[in-house]
């Protein structure tokens, strides 16, 4: 039967449905359950393509895609289609030898609104080592997404930590070596340095590149200073995170009279330093983008340019690709007008000083204080363009960032949600502004460059949330979230409630990944036609592309055999940025993970309260309100009755007393253990015993 089935639609010059293709086949009723008993076999097989409709046709090239694996640790995964497309759905059984991470051929078998696939072909392997803890001979790696690693020798002892090089296996069971033994999990500083290997991060840059570094002038020469545009009259000022390192944007604010304002936005460029081609343009483009650990920076470029000749410095002269706005006070771009400058900054300030500088808190404002007017003028401004951006329908998602204040030892003192100030969407007001204008002018210009897109949700996501959504007692239409500003008019509904931040969460994991492509198709999140990253030129390789371009375009020097070979290029460059982009987000959500989970295991037995974030058939999860950590209440642990999964309701339901555990909900739990190598924290659920009444505030004081 399969080699009657393969052999005719080998043939067939258009697909067929089921009952079409096995009446022309001369199929039997008889015959009639064992053919399409094969017939689903061979789709499995990846022998033949099921079609839009329910048709059946020739697996061909065309049902052949390649994409990048995720692996879910419960063993099956998806494949992200490069450059964009739906995400496929890949069975355990048909991943073949492929693991997580991995650029693959994968054989479309399936398609319509949930495409499946087969692994073909592993094109590239994403993990070359691993690290996890050895014990009898084998590797259990700390990601639980990859599988044991069987080892040859007994160069670790029991319970270490260990680097094993990967030689060979499959996505069963590998096989390696161990090339370095890191220490005891235990041991202060372990716990980030296995991140920094797990996920292959550069720790220091070559000598080469080290000497090209040290090698650049610390002056400018006078030509360069006079060819530029002198910009350095202007109140240009950095804001930053108090602790940051390195500083590549400045802005300035000028009132031109009638309403009209001019807002300089001032990059450092780094392009004039990293010349394209050597040592340390090639070292950049390796790493991709800076990393930003829970206890340290892994920098793009080496610290003498990064943290000293293109860090915009007060009071000293730096080199900038600057964008200039005639903007009025309502958010009007009237005209800009993009040059090469040198600036001389006024001042550095951080978020906490600005914030302090706007609400007329002297003491607090620090150096703020004396560019109150300026920085009150920008605030009134930059909430004039996220106005405007609200109206057509860029969305806010708004959600907390973890801050993690460690010790000398990094030992973690303290997991809390970082302040999202009116400072930080000034400066973020700012820079999109400049993203968009100079993606705007390159594309008016027909010149090739690096977009920054983000594809509509899928489908099968989006009505996903919907039943998550309708068992909230909230409406939401996925036919109407292909346009943004419907998802902007739903999160407002939801502002203020107490399930807000788990609707917003959700609804963001509902979002395809935004990456850089060499083809244009617009921004949905900032509901933008066109959109690129120019504005940190030190930290992410992208943004360094744009402003080689940028500068070529401003000396009419890009001609058609650069165009040509930078648009072959750039197909190649969006993979590899949009990968490495990847990496550092998982590495540095990591390397959180690792210090909120030792933070809660010095906190075993203590209770909280926290509120129900979502609710899986297996339990549900918990946000402690004290401290910016989450936990799992298993279903297990809760002995009162037998409690099921309402799909429906998208709850937790007690099947005698019909008691319900749903998101948003408030309930008091227990650390009841901490596993440091799931990076996994369980509760369970107690009786709020604290003492009410008189005496009661003082008691929880104590």
């Amino acid at each position: 039967m399969k080699e009657r089935i393969l052999e005719y639609i080998s043939k067939l010059t258009r697909p067929l449905r089921k009952r079409e293709l096995a009446k022309k086949m001369g199929i039997s009723h008889e015959e009639y359950p064992k053919f399409r008993r094969t017939l689903r076999e061979l789709v499995q097989e990846g022998k033949v393509a099921r079609l839009r409709g329910g048709k059946y046709g020739p697996m061909g090239e065309a049902n052949r895609v390649v994409g990048r694996l995720h692996v879910h640790p419960d063993g099956f995964g998806f494949v992200s289609q490069e450059p964009e497309g739906p995400d496929i759905f890949v069975r355990s059984k048909d991943m073949g030898p492929a693991l997580h991470g991995d650029k693959v051929v994968v054989q479309v078998y399936r398609r319509g609104t949930k495409p499946e696939g087969k692994v073909l072909q592993v094109v590239e392997r994403a993990v070359r080592q691993l690290v996890g803890v050895y014990g009898s001979g084998t590797v259990l790696p700390d990601d639980p997404r990859f599988p044991v690693v069987y080892v040859l020798g007994d160069r670790a002892r029991e319970g270490q930590k260990v680097v094993v090089e990967v030689e060979g296996g499959s996505a069963r069971a590998l096989e390696g070596r161990i090339t370095e033994v890191l220490g005891y999990p235990e041991e202060p500083g372990i716990d980030v340095a296995s991140i920094i290997k797990e996920f292959g991060l550069p720790e220091e840059f070559p000598p080469e590149v080290l000497r090209d570094a040290e090698s650049l002038p610390e002056e400018v020469p006078p030509e360069e200073v006079l060819r530029r545009e002198d910009l350095r009259d202007l109140p240009a000022v950095t804001v930053d995170p108090e602790d940051a390192k390195d500083f590549d944007d400045a802005i300035s604010l000028e009132a031109l009279g009638e309403g009209v304002y001019r807002l300089g936005v001032h990059i450092a460029d780094v392009n004039y330093y990293v010349r394209e081609g050597g040592e340390m343009d090639r070292e950049a483009y390796r790493r991709g983008t800076s990393v930003y650990l829970v206890d340290r920076a892994i920098p793009m470029l080496p610290p003498r340019v990064s943290g000293d000749l293109c860090t915009l410095l007060p009071g000293e002269d730096r080199l900038t690709l600057s964008v200039l706005f005639d903007i009025t006070e309502d958010g009007e771009v009237l005209r800009y007008r993009i040059t090469e400058g040198i600036i001389r900054s006024r001042a550095r300030l951080n978020y906490a000083q600005v914030q302090a500088a706007i609400e007329g808190r002297m003491e607090e404002a620090g150096p703020a204080w004396e560019f109150r007017e300026m920085l009150g003028l920008m605030d009134r401004l930059s909430k004039a363009l996220m106005e405007k951006r609200h109206r057509r329908g860029a969305i806010d998602f708004d959600l907390p960032e973890p801050e993690v204040f460690l010790d000398e030892y990094g030992t973690p003192l303290e997991v809390r949600r970082r302040d999202r100030l009116d400072s930080h969407k000034l400066i973020e007001s700012f820079m999109l502004l400049a993203n968009e204008t100079v993606a705007g002018h390159l594309a008016e210009r027909d010149v090739p460059f690096l977009y920054r897109v983000h594809d509509r949700p899928d489908a099968e996501k989006l009505e996903e949330f919907a039943r998550f959504a309708r068992a909230l007692g909230y409406r939401f239409r996925p036919d109407k979230a292909k346009d943004p500003k419907y998802l902007q008019d739903f999160l407002s509904e939801v502002e203020g409630r107490p399930e807000e931040p788990v609707v917003r969460e959700l609804l963001l994991r509902s979002m395809k990944r935004a990456v850089y492509s060499p083809y244009n198709i617009g921004h949905f999140g900032l509901a933008c036609d066109i959109y690129t990253h120019f504005t940190s030129p030190i930290r992410r390789y992208p943004d360094l592309l744009v402003h080689r371009v940028l500068k070529e375009v401003l000396r009419g020097t890009l001609e058609d055999e650069k165009k040509r070979k930078l648009a072959e290029s750039l197909q190649e460059a969006s993979a590899h940025l949009s990968d490495r982009e990847w990496i550092a987000d998982e590495a540095e959500r990591a390397s959180v993970d690792v210090k909120r989970v030792a933070f809660m295991k010095e906190r075993l037995g203590e209770r909280f309260w926290g509120i129900i974030s979502s609710v899986r058939p297996f339990g549900f999860f918990v946000e402690l309100e004290d401290f910016y950590v989450e936990g799992l209440v298993h279903v297990d642990s809760l002995l009162d009755d037998y409690y099921y999964f309402d799909e429906r309701n998208y709850c937790l339901r007690g099947e005698r007393k019909g008691k319900r555990f749903s998101v948003g909900e408030r309930v008091y739990v227990q650390v009841l253990r901490v596993d440091e190598f799931l990076r996994q924290v369980d509760f369970k659920l107690v009786e709020d015993t604290r003492p009410r009444g008189k005496g009661a505030k003082r008691e929880r004081r104590r």
